[in-house]
């Protein structure tokens, strides 16, 4: 399967390409795309005069996205890129091929230092973060090609601390030329940008039902549909959570009536706040472990941030053997979130 589409203009002179998934070979699955079929499949273009790229990318495979971004920067085409999403890790390296750069408005791009899991003797991890270093120094002057000599200890230190930044952050720190106003950021391909554009608007959804005046359920509607209609979220989900999603039900019915009235407006930006703040940390987990295919179900899952925490690192801990070179690795199990199962296990520590 491919992760990267290419097209050429009718008049020949322009072409666009789209990286829609994570970078290179899925360490599991062994689906993907290597960077020379990439390449190959750009100069298989001709000579063309302009070259858009349009990246919506978690990231990936390190040598990939090193040898996409130098190719880019090589090319004789006038190169723009385009972050239309998500472009984080070694997809933020491509990002910086462009001659210009630019981000859509609420798009994202994200540098870190680079990272693996690895297992062996003193010497052999030694090596490892010796290399770890010598990889972030190659992908450190790629971005400082870009944003000037002057701004090398500032991206250092944002890429040490794993930093996420808005196309206005990105302009600042002089990685970007341009954030585009009149460009959506893509909402319907990458996991991570689809999490955080439903983020804001799953919370205002929530303030809505809970003002709005109860309204009598159809006598064929179950207990179970009942719930998932009020909460949004699946009948399934809905039975697992039923004593929880009841005890919230019975609170909001006892409240008195004649407390004041809720000042909606800060409701609202709490609930947006919280919402993106439990979305934002299901990213991180997922970046920092690496479990890129967990996140659209945990996100859907309604799954708060310690549970989410605990059974991303439970995947990554069960998938941790062996090396790879993996910048962004996918691993862990491909099976559903078995979510009755979570929340059984913290109620048994609760009680305990």
């Amino acid at each position: 399967m491919k992760w990267f589409e290419v097209q050429a203009a009718a008049d020949g002179r322009h072409a666009d390409v789209w990286i829609n998934d994570q970078i290179g070979i899925d360490w599991w699955s062994g689906d993907g795309t290597t960077a020379s079929a990439f390449i190959n499949a750009i100069a298989s273009l001709g000579d063309v005069e302009a070259l858009t790229v349009h990246i919506n990318s978690p990231g990936g495979d390190v040598a990939d996205g090193i040898a996409i971004a130098n190719y880019l920067r090589g090319h004789k085409a006038q190169v723009t890129t385009r972050v239309e999403g998500i472009a984080a890790s070694i997809a933020a390296t491509i990002a910086m091929g462009g001659d210009r750069r630019e981000m859509a408005t609420g798009s994202l791009l994200m540098i870190h230092d680079p990272w693996t899991v690895a297992m062996g003797n003193a010497t052999e991890m030694r090596k490892l973060a010796d290399d770890l270093d010598t990889i972030r120094n190659g992908i450190l002057e790629l971005f400082v090609a870009r944003a000037g000599e002057p701004r090398r200890v500032e991206i250092q230190e944002a890429m040490r601390a794993e930093t996420w930044m808005t196309g206005e952050d990105a302009m600042a720190l002089g990685l970007i030329d341009a954030v585009d106003t009149d460009l959506k950021a893509a909402a319907s391909i990458g996991d991570y940008s689809r999490a955080l554009a439903a983020a804001g608007r799953s919370a205002q959804h929530h303030l809505e039902q809970q003002r709005a005046p109860a309204q009598p359920a159809p006598s064929a509607m179950s207990a179970a549909d009942a719930l998932a209609l009020a909460f949004d979220i699946e009948p399934a989900q809905a039975e697992a959570r039923a004593a929880e999603l009841g005890d919230q039900i019975l609170a909001w019915r006892d409240k008195p009536a004649a407390a004041p009235a809720p000042d909606t407006a800060a409701l609202q930006r709490e609930a947006v706040a919280a919402e993106r703040e439990r979305v934002v940390a299901i990213i991180d987990t997922c970046t920092t472990t690496g479990q890129h295919q967990l996140l659209a179900k945990l996100v859907a899952s309604d799954m708060q941030t310690d549970t989410a925490r605990e059974y991303v690192f439970d995947v990554a801990a069960a998938s941790s053997a062996g090396v790879h070179s993996s910048h962004s690795p996918e691993g862990g199990q491909r099976a559903g979130i078995d979510t009755q199962g979570i929340y059984a296990r913290r109620r048994a520590r609760s009680a305990s």
